[in-house]
């Protein structure tokens, strides 16, 4: 069974565009690595951009600075 985690830096998708990118994943996992469609698990974690680092600083930092 595999198990897909995707995390997506607010803001987030829509409810529609989530739906399918699941639908999407699940399709690729299907036809392209043989998987059951109904055994692919798909987990959509919506995560604050202050929650997000890279080189030590914020997301939402850098966004801010850069928006200036």
């Amino acid at each position: 069974m595999p198990i897909v985690n995707i995390k997506l830096a607010k803001p987030a998708l829509s409810k529609e565009q989530k739906a399918e990118l699941i639908a999407d994943v699940s399709e690729l996992l299907s036809t392209k690595y043989h998987k059951a469609k109904e055994r692919v698990v798909v987990m959509i974690e919506d995560v604050e951009p202050y929650d997000i680092g890279f080189g030590g600083e914020s997301v939402e930092k850098i966004k801010a600075r850069t928006q200036k």
